[in-house]
C-alpha cells in the first residue's frame, strides 16, 4: 500500500533539471508531478560510506532538491573499493567534502549540505530538523541508536540499511507514520542489549557490489516515500544474500502491535 507523498511540490523545475530528469519524469510513477516533489525533498544521509557513497549518487541523480551528508571521517585508501563516489585524488580529504563534491557535479541544481560532524544525542535533534526524511547508513549502533532516538522525536521516517561480508538488510522505520499505519522502529529490531559484540567490515571484510546493491534499494525507498508511489519497506525487511543470489523478506512488528491482543 502507497503512503501519502512525503512533501509538497515545488512549482517547477529548471529548464536544465527537465532535460537532465527527462527519462526519470516519463516513469508512470514518477512524472512531472513526482519529479517536483523530488526536487523540493530535504534528504538527510548519515554516512558517506558505504552505503552512503551509492545513496548519495543515486538521490542526486533523481533529482533530489536538498541533500545532507554527514560524516566526521576523512577519505582512506582502504575505503575505495566500496566507497565509489570517493576517489583517490581525495584520499586524505574529509568525506562530507568529496562526496559534495561528487553529487554537485552530477546534479549541478541540487543543494548539497556538509555536516562535518559525528551525529551525536547532543546535536541530531538540530541538524536532522531540518530535513524531511533521514537515510541512515552508519555502521555502528550507538549512531544508528542517536538517529533512531531523533527521528522519532521529530516525526521523520528513517531508511535504514546494513551491510557485512556477502549480506545485507534494508527497511524503514517510522515511529509517527500515517494514520492506518503501524509504526516501526530500530529497537522493533533489535532490543536494547540484543546486539552484544558487533562484527564490522573491517573485522571480516565486504562485497563492493553488495554495498551498491543495498545503496541503490535505500534510494529506492526514499524516492518512494517522498512521491508516494509504490509500496515502502516499512513493516518489513529485505534481506540481500549475493552468496546465494536471492532477497527475500520479513515482517518487523513494533513490540507494542505485537502485545496488543487482537480482537475477534
Amino acid at each position: 500500500m502507497s503512503l501519502p507523498p512525503l512533501v509538497e511540490p515545488v512549482e517547477a523545475l529548471t529548464d536544465a533539471e527537465r532535460d537532465r530528469t527527462a527519462r526519470h519524469r516519463k516513469l508512470f510513477a514518477i512524472g512531472d508531478l513526482g519529479q517536483r516533489r523530488l526536487a523540493a525533498a530535504r534528504v538527510a544521509v548519515v554516512g558517506a560510506g558505504g552505503l552512503g557513497s551509492s545513496v548519495i549518487l543515486a538521490l542526486a541523480a533523481a533529482g533530489i532538491g536538498t541533500i545532507g551528508i554527514i560524516d566526521d571521517d576523512v577519505v582512506d585508501l582502504t575505503n575505495l573499493h566500496r566507497q565509489i563516489i570517493h576517489s583517490v585524488e581525495t584520499v586524505g580529504e574529509p568525506k562530507t567534502e568529496s562526496a559534495a563534491a561528487r553529487a554537485r557535479g552530477l546534479a549541478p541544481d541540487a543543494r548539497v549540505i556538509e555536516h562535518p560532524v559525528r551525529l551525536t544525542a547532543a546535536n541530531a535533534r538540530e541538524i536532522l530538523s531540518d530535513y524531511d526524511l533521514v537515510l541512515d547508513g552508519s555502521d555502528t549502533f550507538e549512531t544508528r541508536d542517536v538517529v533512531d532516538a531523533a527521528a522519532a522525536e521529530l516525526g521523520l521516517p528513517v531508511v535504514w540499511g546494513s551491510v557485512l561480508e556477502f549480506w545485507s538488510q534494508v527497511t524503514v522505520f517510522w515511529a509517527e507514520p500515517p494514520a492506518g499505519t503501524d509504526p516501526v522502529r530500530l529497537s522493533d529490531l533489535f532490543p536494547a542489549g540484543s546486539t552484544g559484540q558487533v562484527v564490522t567490515c573491517e573485522d571480516v571484510g565486504v562485497l563492493a557490489s553488495v554495498c551498491m546493491q543495498t545503496g541503490s534499494l535505500m534510494a529506492s525507498e526514499a524516492i518512494k516515500l517522498i512521491v508516494g508511489e509504490g509500496r515502502p519497506l516499512l513493516g518489513r525487511i529485505a534481506v540481500i544474500d549475493a552468496l546465494a543470489g536471492t532477497m527475500r523478506e520479513l515482517p518487523v512488528r513494533s513490540a507494542s502491535a505485537l502485545s496488543t491482543p487482537s480482537h475477534v
